[in-house]
């Protein structure tokens, strides 16, 4: 997942609303979100390596990934990245105290950043955590509106800035008036003027690919995109349950297939 927008409220009836997209090549062996064998964890599947971008259990457990994007920093066979959010779903461990074991061995990876929290129901503690590896210093969300890319939380990349701009207008509106405002925003093809691109070592077309909120990028004129957004999730967590809308993409076909998910959240076993 390549793209991310939320509003973090603790103390509120609605804790966590999140829209975001993944991005990946298209070639790469992916399972649409589905609940996981046990029934516990609701997640997409990387079947290339077993891991997932984003997931959430039934009590209460939230991760998701993106990327760090900067060829400077590539590694040589390192673990996946997407097996961090799954570690993370399957334990028991605290967002503080996952992270902190992770720490050692955060150079091993990839660029990533990373979030995961506890949003059981209310009354038990509520928490939200943010990992960038090349920081290197997990540290708790205060309540507020965040965004998330390939650099690090709340990047000025203008893609950002109009996701972020958008996200807080939508959620003025009734709940599925804001629903259907937020998928469209997550379909935004808008690309940024050539002078505001960020710089990240990647040659200029793909730089200009890739500066849209919801992306389509093909080697050549014409041709048939091999990278872009594979899926479109949006994500809204109350006291008691837990609502998720995905919309898988292909290479041809925008909004080829709608899953949605609603359960009722249990108490997590650990927090801090």
């Amino acid at each position: 997942m390549c793209i991310a927008v939320f509003r973090w409220a603790p103390d509120s009836d609605e804790p966590l609303i999140l829209a975001s997209n993944r991005d990946e090549f298209f070639e790469r062996p992916t399972q649409a979100m589905h609940w996981w064998p046990g029934d516990h964890i609701l997640a997409g599947k990387d079947l290339r390596n077993n891991g997932t971008w984003l997931g959430i259990t039934r009590s209460g457990r939230f991760a998701m990934l993106t990327n760090i994007r900067d060829p400077s920093l590539r590694r040589v066979d390192p673990p996946s990245r997407g097996g961090l959010v799954r570690e993370f779903l399957e334990s028991t461990a605290s967002p503080h105290d996952y992270l902190s074991a992770l720490l050692p061995s955060v150079a091993k990876f990839q660029g990533f950043n990373l979030i995961c929290g506890l949003l059981p129901k209310r009354g038990a503690a509520r928490s939200l955590w943010f990992l960038n590896s090349g920081e290197a210093v997990p540290r708790a969300l205060p309540a507020g509106d965040y965004a998330l890319s390939n650099a690090t939380l709340d990047t000025p990349w203008p893609k950002l800035l109009r996701l972020k701009t958008g996200f807080a207008a939508t959620l003025d509106k009734p709940d599925e008036l804001a629903d259907t405002a937020l998928l469209q925003l997550l379909a935004d093809s808008t690309r940024a003027a050539n002078d505001l691109l960020p710089s990240t070592g990647i040659p200029l077309p793909m730089e200009r690919a890739l500066s849209s909120i919801f992306i389509r990028y093909a080697p050549d004129d014409g041709a048939r995109a091999t990278y872009g957004t594979r899926a479109s999730t949006l994500l809204r967590i109350n006291d008691e349950s837990a609502k998720l809308c995905e919309l898988t993409h292909t290479a041809d076909t925008t909004s080829a297939a709608r899953n949605e998910f609603t359960f009722t959240i249990g108490h997590s076993m650990a927090h801090r």
